[in-house]
């Protein structure tokens, strides 16, 4: 039996084209008719967001972004921030780089120091540390675990638990980046 309604409809990434009004009527229709409770989006830059969300009458529920220590722009770029703002947790897809984390020699010293933190905390994997790299973070994102595999989310959901200093995770920063952080 097909579902009778959807909880969370994302638009998965932004449209140069994009009319924010026409968006915004589709939305409302949907909302009115009963078929859809919330709304998000993906990967919109801050100015995207607002533009969006000034022509809704509801809050949106997200933003999915690319959160991970191999991909950081938007720890700089304003998204978080706005999100934090907002009062509104981004989703965070991509945590572990698509693999690229685990895959490229150029990422070494990042598994290298991961596996230090992850002796810190008695963490399990280095995979734990990076969820709690990235829960550490003030606008609370959801990671969004990119398996099936219910070990893989139960390891995941530890992440959770382990208390990253301040000093951790600038170190996992600075690693991943290959620099250090002024």
């Amino acid at each position: 039996m097909p579902p009778d309604h959807i909880d969370l409809l994302l638009i998965h990434r932004p449209d140069p084209l994009m009319d924010a009004d026409e968006v915004a009527e589709a939305f409302l229709a949907l909302h009115h008719s009963g078929k859809v409770r919330h709304f998000g989006v993906s990967n919109f830059t801050p100015a995207q967001f607002t533009l969006l969300q000034s022509r809704l009458p509801f809050t949106l529920a997200t933003n999915q972004v690319e959160i991970s220590p191999v991909h950081q722009p938007l720890l700089l770029d304003g998204t978080l921030d706005q999100l934090q703002q907002l009062r509104i947790r981004p989703m965070a897809w991509s945590c572990l780089g698509g693999g690229r984390l685990f895959n490229d020699d150029s990422f070494q010293p990042l598994r290298d120091e991961l596996a230090r933190v992850a002796q810190e905390l008695n963490a399990e994997s280095i995979e734990q540390v990076v969820y709690a790299w990235i829960l550490r973070l003030p606008s609370q994102p959801l990671p969004i675990i990119g398996s099936g595999k219910m070990e893989r989310v139960r390891s995941a959901v530890v992440a959770e638990k382990l208390k990253m200093s301040r000093q951790q995770w600038f170190r996992i920063r600075k690693a991943a980046l290959g620099y250090d952080v002024p």
